[in-house]
């Protein structure tokens, strides 16, 4: 009898404990769900709604360091710093080596210029983590930001790769040299910034900071045209580099540094003569001669692009970029075999290049070679199989040489277009190309979306405008057709360059 009443009050406990423990578990099921909802709003960019879903979490499981963690993280990326800050704090109660968690606390208060607080979170990393290099990093830059330029150094130059990531941290690292008069230091971090493309235009300030004599040397007047001219400010570039040229201390440097500032000022004749002024000055420097005919090219003065290169390769046999530009050139001016020529010199000399290949190709395809550029295509696709130019340009072949109505070549024309979108989904051909397909097969609304995707990646192109006008007008939608029609004669009264798909960049390297 005492062990049938010993079983019944066992059983009447656990089922008090099962009940007990249900809320509970139910809470922290819906915390999570909470939580889980506010990260997927978070990778898609809505932040508000992804704070308040991770509030509701941080209430159902207020100890929770991964949901306050992740709250003060998307508060954070909203701006909203003090609460965010808020959230860091009372994860780092429940987890005090959460030392991501302090590091986002300390890129916080350094935002908020609260630089005393973010010193100590961050000196609190570096006692249990000394390597830690984004701590180490953000220390060096709140240390700039407080005038502890000793500190600063150490920090950031302790960090390269970190730094290279971050223009604007090389710039404080520049900045405390200069502080502390190790001028060479500073010099050589300067020609590091330069050499940038991501440079902001906050760091134009550190080069107008330096005053005096130092500032006005030659050397740091030509590093704040090269930020300058990275920066997109082109006219003040050029109005940087006058003083330095109107004399005879004028380098090739700063002469081709000149030549791509006329070239983005739209005056191919002074970027055509500033390039001939640095070659002049140093007539063994390959470079002044390929960013010479790049800009003829570009302007399309192609006789004398052609002479340029013809001149150059004389004089640079083993080149590959002259060879490959001047296979670029000897094509656009209707001389297919030539071009054929050149691409196959320079695969000769070096044979992994992919433009070289792409070239090669282009040209095969431009003479009706057809057999010749599948056999060179097969051949590049081995070498390169993620080169998506490749792939649109053997589909683009399929399709123009095939029998017209033959499914298959198609079939495998799209299948080889979609690879290419997939292996690379900013080039905007792959999407026209894809689009045309769809539109012969009467797939409208999907070829829509491509050629919409192309004019996005490809706004001053008109061909796809008025592909996307007909296609929407069959669709019956009026009001994309109006607009798309508008665009498309707004276009051609501009005579914007259509593509030129082998036109090699103009993007500067000075």
């Amino acid at each position: 009898m005492r062990i049938r009443q010993l079983q019944l009050r066992l059983c009447v406990f656990v089922a008090v404990l099962l009940a007990l423990s249900f809320p509970c578990r139910a809470r922290t099921e819906d915390a999570q769900s909470h939580a889980d909802m506010g990260i997927q709003f978070a990778r898609s960019g809505d932040m508000a709604r992804a704070a308040e879903e991770l509030r509701r979490a941080v209430m159902l499981a207020p100890t929770n360091v991964e949901f306050l963690s992740t709250l003060g993280t998307v508060l954070a990326r909203d701006n909203k710093l003090e609460e965010s800050t808020r959230a860091f704090r009372k994860a780092l109660q429940f987890a005090p080596q959460d030392s991501t968690s302090r590091r986002y606390l300390a890129a916080n208060l350094w935002q908020l210029h609260r630089y005393p607080e973010a010193k100590r979170e961050l000196q609190i990393i570096l006692r249990e983590h000394p390597n830690d290099a984004p701590s180490r990093l953000l220390l060096g830059m709140v240390s700039e930001n407080s005038g502890d330029y000793a500190t600063a150094a150490k920090m950031l130059s302790s960090v390269p790769q970190e730094i290279e990531k971050q223009p604007e941290s090389i710039a404080a690292l520049a900045s405390s040299y200069y502080h502390l008069k190790e001028r060479e230091k500073a010099r050589a971090t300067i020609e590091k910034l330069s050499s940038l493309r991501a440079i902001k235009p906050v760091l134009l300030g550190l080069l107008n900071s330096i005053t005096g004599a130092a500032g006005n040397s030659p050397d740091i007047q030509f590093r704040k045209a090269n930020v300058q001219y990275h920066a997109g400010h082109f006219a003040q570039c050029q109005t940087t580099l006058e003083p330095l040229l109107a004399g005879s201390g004028g380098t090739a440097q700063m002469y081709n540094l000149m030549g791509w500032c006329y070239d983005r000022l739209k005056k191919p004749k002074e970027a055509t003569e500033a390039f001939e002024h640095a070659i002049a000055l140093a007539p063994a420097d390959e470079s002044n001669y390929v960013d010479l005919i790049k800009v003829l090219e570009a302007h399309y003065f192609l006789q004398v692009a052609l002479d340029a290169a013809n001149r150059a390769a004389g004089l640079f046999p083993k080149s590959v970029a002259i060879l490959n530009l001047k296979g670029s050139i000897e094509r656009r001016r209707f001389h297919f075999n030539d071009a054929v020529m050149s691409y196959r010199q320079a695969i000769q000399l070096q044979d992994t290049n992919v433009e070289s290949w792409l070239g090669l190709v282009r040209a095969q395809v431009s003479a009706e070679s057809i057999t010749e550029a599948t056999s060179t295509l097969k051949l590049a696709l081995e070498r390169f199989p993620n080169e998506a130019r490749l792939k649109i340009i053997y589909a683009r072949m399929l399709l123009t040489h095939a029998d017209a109505g033959d499914r298959a070549v198609t079939s495998r024309a799209e299948q080889m277009l979609r690879q290419a979108i997939k292996n690379d989904p900013t080039n905007p051909e792959g999407f026209f190309e894809l689009g045309k397909i769809e539109i012969s097969d009467g797939r409208l609304t999907q070829a829509c979306k491509h050629i919409e995707r192309e004019t996005k990646l490809s706004p001053e192109i008109r061909e796809p405008h008025f592909i996307l006008w007909r296609a929407y007008r069959d669709l019956n939608r009026t009001a994309d057709a109006a607009r798309e029609l508008k665009t498309f004669q707004r276009l051609k009264q501009n005579r914007p360059g259509e593509r030129q798909e082998d036109l090699p960049s103009t993007e500067a390297q000075p």
